[in-house]
């Protein structure tokens, strides 16, 4: 415990890092099982990208190319140029970008999804809907319901005309002053800007949908892993493409990863960046580097890291990162602050660096790994100082360590990875996220070189329909920054997220016949 004092001690003192105090990460208040600042359970994943893509994160006013593997949420925004594509994986459903298409996630929760179209063209590919979501697609003359598992394509012409073509399922749709209809399998609606509205047979498939049907087919292939790993884990399907499942006689079916350096580890190649709700989020290189970096945990069997996923009959909760944290002083390079991180092994405790109800706690935990217990969750979450032992520590180049500058400016972790320095051998690794403020960079990632592909102003400002209320926009990033400071470098929640939102909205025009519907 000494050490551990010394090592709070030290992390004040650096620059830009505040101490790592035993304060609990719980949410208190009387009914803290329901309690409103827990995040969703689920983020979205970048899951393809072709050609030139841009990300809007949520809160900034700037774009910036669109990583692979990048977690989104409610209030990011993509734009595919000219001749591109995009793929958005939401677990339950998958968001296909046509060339010159504008999307907007408004909502991301774990009781709604809602998509605004403001130009292109999306196919929704929808693969499970429990009663008591809601799926919602918001384009300039349609505000569109979706009732049913299926397949959905909405397109938006150069005049701002919305066209909706029910491949498979069900739909409600309301457009201007007209009564909800409902479309099926096989029909095709056409609403102009005028209100006036059509119904006729859905067209044949373009280059768009066979493009579509691709990836879906490749998609369904892989559901076999579902036999391994839950379903709810975003990002799963690339696992058979670029590893092995074996099993072991203490974890289970374990998969290797078979198209990486001997020398490789877990959490070593790709790049933090700052994500609301969850805070510090790792966005891995690898084409296959969502599932494994969010669900589940990592051990070394054999010469080989290993993934042991989420178990496949409990519903996975998402994590930004799953590793152990060490910083401060007796990590410092050149007077300058440094950050480690290993990855966590089965049994391990996450902290969150987020306010979390007790309930979430045990879930994020107990979705994404065996042998725990609740007593040991809440007494690490309330003093991570009692998991000072972490299993990969042994492990050679298991402990990854970037200057912080390097690490606070989403630069690339492999390109500035640093050797251990001498302090470490004293150092005690932590379960709680280091309190690193972030900057501008953080969020949005370092600007590229080339020319940054954005939608014209036209678009963004095209008004579209909604049948409900979105969740109000995020603050900008500016006044998130400043509160984040006063935080301690912790992930603002929801109560004071509302506190800093200023009086703009989403844009949106709700039809009067549709307000206050339901199915």
């Amino acid at each position: 415990m000494r050490a551990l004092g010394r090592l709070m001690m030290a992390l004040a003192a650096a620059g830009g890092i505040a101490a790592w105090t035993a304060a609990p990460v719980l949410a208190q208040d009387a009914d803290s099982d329901q309690a409103d600042s827990d995040p969703p359970s689920r983020a979205a994943r970048l899951s393809y990208l072709e050609g030139s893509v841009s990300l809007q994160p949520a809160g900034v006013e700037d774009w910036n190319a669109a990583p692979l593997n990048q977690p989104l949420t409610a209030g990011d925004a993509l734009w595919s140029d000219a001749g591109s594509h995009a793929e958005a994986d939401l677990g339950s459903a998958v968001v296909r970008l046509d060339e010159s298409s504008s999307v907007t996630l408004l909502d991301l929760s774990d009781q709604a999804v809602q998509l605004r179209l403001n130009a292109g063209a999306v196919d929704v590919h929808v693969s499970s809907l429990d009663s008591g979501d809601a799926f919602e697609i918001d384009a300039p003359n349609a505000a569109v319901l979706l009732l049913r598992p299926g397949e959905y394509r909405l397109s938006i012409d150069s005049t701002g005309n919305t066209s909706l073509d029910i491949r498979s399922g069900q739909v409600q749709v309301a457009s201007g002053d007209q009564q909800p209809m409902t479309l099926v399998t096989g029909q095709r609606g056409l609403y102009s800007d005028n209100g006036s509205y059509a119904v006729t047979h859905a067209g044949p498939p373009d280059d768009f949908d066979r493009w579509c049907q691709q990836r879906q087919a490749r998609r369904a292939d892989e559901q076999a892993v579902t036999r391994y790993v839950s379903s709810d884990v975003v990002g799963y399907e690339d696992l058979n493409d670029y590893g092995q499942w074996q099993p072991d006689p203490s974890y289970g079916y374990v998969w290797f990863p078979t198209q990486v350096a001997a020398d490789w580890a877990p959490y070593s190649a790709g790049h933090w960046v700052w994500v609301t709700p969850w805070g510090w989020s790792w966005v891995d290189d690898a084409p296959w580097g969502f599932a494994p970096f969010h669900y589940g945990r990592w051990t070394h069997i054999g010469r080989r890291w290993g993934w042991i996923p989420a178990p496949p009959h409990r519903h996975a909760i998402y994590a930004p990162a799953l590793v152990a944290w060490i910083g401060g002083r007796a990590l410092s390079l050149g007077g300058g602050g440094a950050v480690g991180w290993l990855p966590l092994a089965p049994g391990e405790v996450y902290v969150p660096a987020y306010r979390v109800s007790p309930r979430y706690l045990q879930n994020v935990n107990t979705s994404n790994t065996n042998g725990l217990n609740a007593a040991d969750v809440v007494n690490v979450s309330r003093n991570p100082g009692l998991q000072y032992r972490y299993a990969n520590r042994v492990i050679p180049r298991a402990l990854t360590i970037v200057p912080q500058v390097n690490f606070s400016a989403g630069q690339p972790v492999a390109r500035h990875t640093m050797s251990p320095p001498p302090q470490f051998a004293s150092a005690t690794l932590s379960a709680r996220t280091p309190g690193i403020v972030p900057g501008r960079e953080s969020v949005l990632g370092p600007i590229a070189l080339g020319h940054i592909s954005r939608p014209p102003a036209a678009i963004l400002d095209r008004p579209v329909m909604t049948r409900r209320q979105p969740p109000l926009a995020a603050p900008r990033f500016e006044l998130q920054q400043s509160a984040i400071q006063a935080n301690g470098g912790r992930p603002l929640d929801s109560g004071q997220l509302l506190h800093l939102r200023g009086p703009d909205l989403p844009v949106v025009r709700p039809p009067p016949a549709a307000i206050g519907l339901d199915r």
